[in-house]
């Protein structure tokens, strides 16, 4: 009986095709990962963003999102959303709800693009996240129940496509979206 055993080509071969399949299914469950925590991520702004909108209306104190780089990850470029509000002293953390009020770290891999009526809006540097400087933030939720108009894109770092969407009126009407899409994911209304 003449037993042949397999060749370094055919072993090669197989181990080549066992590593791209391998590859390939790394590569659709990191980009749905990256899907779901973008739609995560703007869905628990638009929770927070409802929230403070009616704790302005309630409180009569103003509220306002600051964009700022995260000085825990300074020289990564990472951002990191603050929920600030108004007092005598100027712009502080919240005094209520910690929770619902915590910092938001953008997803890693992520760039975001904030547009307030019709204006582009750049991050603060790492200084603004000091509640020392009472820095203003770029987007406010006053005590009358409104806000700017905007947009918020979120874009992949590596590709630079869009991963997600949120949008909103004065009246804090948002509308989540997924990538390219023209039908949002949901709505809210107040």
């Amino acid at each position: 009986m003449n037993s042949r055993g397999f060749s370094l080509v055919e072993m090669l071969v197989v181990l080549f095709v066992v590593v791209l399949i391998t590859g390939l299914a790394t590569l659709g469950i990191n980009t749905g990962m990256k899907d779901r925590e973008s739609e995560e991520f703007l869905a628990d702004l638009v929770a927070s963003a409802e929230y403070a909108l009616d704790e302005a209306r309630f409180s009569g104190s103003d509220f306002g999102l600051l964009v700022a780089r995260d000085p825990a990850r300074a020289g990564e470029g990472e951002l990191v959303l603050l929920w600030r509000q108004r007092f005598v002293q100027g712009w502080r953390s919240p005094a209520g709800d910690a929770e619902i009020f915590r910092p938001r770290p953008v997803p890693d891999g992520i760039e975001l693009e904030l547009t307030l009526d019709e204006q582009a809006v750049a991050p603060q540097d790492e200084n603004a996240a000091d509640e020392a400087n009472s820095q203003t933030p770029q987007w406010l939720f006053v005590a009358s129940g409104e806000t700017s108009a905007g947009e918020l894109v979120l874009r992949s770092r590596e590709t630079g496509e869009r991963v997600g969407r949120l949008t909103w009126d004065a009246l804090g009407r948002f509308e989540t979206y997924h990538a390219d899409d023209e039908e949002p994911l949901s709505a809210y209304t107040p």
